[in-house]
């Protein structure tokens, strides 16, 4: 018998409620030591990614990678490298490659030197270690690299990756290699008007400095709306990191009551409702409080939204701004009506949990999808490959038993899932979840996740991708 089956039911549910809580360290990190391991993952890496990679080595020399990067961007993704020294530029096989597939290549300065070797993958996972990315060497060799995906990690590091991308000095490179431009000193922020040296009446100071004064009311609010704000701590700020930093400290905790567009809203285990709110093209991410869910269960995506929350943490080039503790005070927009049950049976599209524009969750139970594509379904073949198409490319949250686990560099981490017969689900996920999956044991039930690619045939199972195993059931 399992050995977590044989703990108590008071542990495993206190140890399932604190799992459901955590924010970070939601998906496994892994560590690999040979030459061969390493470049497998991170070729896997390169091939997961739809949206950026950014690299900081002293040179590249693996024409594997070099040739996996260029299959990214040609799909797409935006490639960005930082370099030690301008030599892979003007001879080897980079040289040719970040001319005709458009890398954005940097070269650091002449007195500074590369010692990191790391790399961020669509801002999700990245890895670091010893390993250098070349080609590879006659002797056996003994690497260290380790994947990681804890959110706070992957903060610094993109952090440090744009000081590097975006500091240093021109460099005579080859065409299509675009040098790092010479470092721009920071001029002194100014504000629109005079700061005042005390704060107003029935308002504290919370921090001043830099020419900026940011107060508290007796409301218990920021008084600055998002604009105000943003003109401080945003990404187009005249301010230093550094500067942002010291006065951002203070302001932690401290609530805002701001005015946005609702780009997402929804619930999810791991971090309960949470909703996105667009300023222009900065974002805001809202973990609402459960219990203020009258407030906000009639909003939808689209709606203009008064809300307001607990300052968190502060935007960066990767990550919004985010707040604790959210509530949604006021809907400028009409409230939608609540859908009937026939407007929901009649068009899956109309019934998201959860909206945005990159992943729609829907709320469809495998029986639910199981009757219109399963075995039993009445429809022919073409009429359901017409309805799929309605169903492809959304999430969903299910229930099933494991039935095997298979974990292949080529091919990444597969699931075998039983929800009626067994392994009618096939859940695949990033290698690099490899600890996370390995905690759940085959003959166990669990809530998974997963992107639906293809539908359930004669001989092959309903496929989800991006997939995830959240917790036990």
């Amino acid at each position: 018998m399992n050995p977590v089956k044989r703990i108590s039911f008071s542990f495993l549910a206190a140890l399932t409620g604190a799992f459901l809580c955590l924010q970070h360290g939601a998906f496994a990190s892994d560590a690999f030591f040979t030459t061969q391991e390493i470049q497998a993952q991170i070729l896997r890496a390169i091939e997961d990614s739809a949206e950026s990679i950014d690299v900081v080595v002293p040179e590249i020399t693996s024409k594997e990678i070099l040739l996996s990067l260029a299959k990214a961007r040609q799909r797409g993704v935006h490639v960005r490298l930082v370099l030690g020294t301008d030599r892979p530029l003007l001879k080897g096989p980079l040289a040719g490659l970040s001319k005709r597939e458009g890398f954005e290549s940097k070269v650091l300065p002449r007195k500074e030197l590369i010692h990191s070797n790391f790399a961020i993958f669509d801002c999700k996972i990245m890895v670091a270690g010893s390993y250098r990315w070349n080609k590879a060497p006659r002797k056996a060799t003994r690497d260290y690299a380790l994947f990681i995906t804890d959110t706070r990690v992957l903060v610094k590091h993109q952090r440090e990756f744009d000081a590097l991308f975006h500091g240093g000095e021109v460099r005579a490179v080859p065409e299509g290699a675009v040098t790092a431009e010479p470092k721009p000193e920071k001029p002194v922020y100014t504000p629109p008007a005079a700061a005042p040296t005390i704060a107003a009446p029935g308002q504290k100071i919370l921090t001043s400095n830099y020419g900026v004064v940011i107060t508290e009311g007796n409301d218990g609010y920021i008084p600055m709306n998002f604009e105000e704000f943003n003109k401080i701590f945003g990404i187009a700020s005249e301010l230093s990191d550094e500067q942002k930093e010291s006065l951002w400290n203070p302001c932690a905790g401290k609530r805002v009551k701001w005015n946005g567009k609702v780009s997402y809203i929804g619930w999810t285990l791991l971090n309960s409702w949470m909703m996105s709110v667009m300023h222009g093209d900065t974002s805001v991410e809202v973990r609402l409080n459960s219990a203020n869910k009258p407030h906000f269960s009639a909003v939808k995506y689209g709606n203009t939204v008064t809300y307001t929350g607990k300052l968190d943490s502060r935007v960066t080039r990767v990550f919004p701004y985010k707040l604790e503790d959210g509530d949604v005070l006021d809907v400028k927009n009409t409230l939608p009506t609540p859908l009937t049950k026939e407007e929901i049976s009649q068009n899956p599209d109309v019934e998201p949990v959860s909206q945005g524009p990159k992943r729609i969750l829907i709320g469809d139970t495998f029986e639910d999808i199981d009757k219109i594509f399963g075995a039993k379904s009445t429809l022919t073949d073409a009429q359901k490959d017409a309805a799929w198409e309605k169903y492809k490319g959304k999430y969903v949250n299910w229930t099933g038993q494991i039935a095997d686990k298979n974990i292949n560099v080529a091919v990444g981490l597969r699931i075998g899932i039983t929800n009626k017969e067994r392994g009618d689900v096939e859940l695949i996920a990033v290698t690099s979840k490899k600890a996370h999956f390995s905690k759940f044991e085959e003959g166990e039930t669990v809530l998974y996740s997963g992107r639906l690619l293809t539908r359930h045939k004669d001989n092959s199972p309903y496929i989800l991708d991006d997939g995830d195993i959240t917790t036990l059931k």
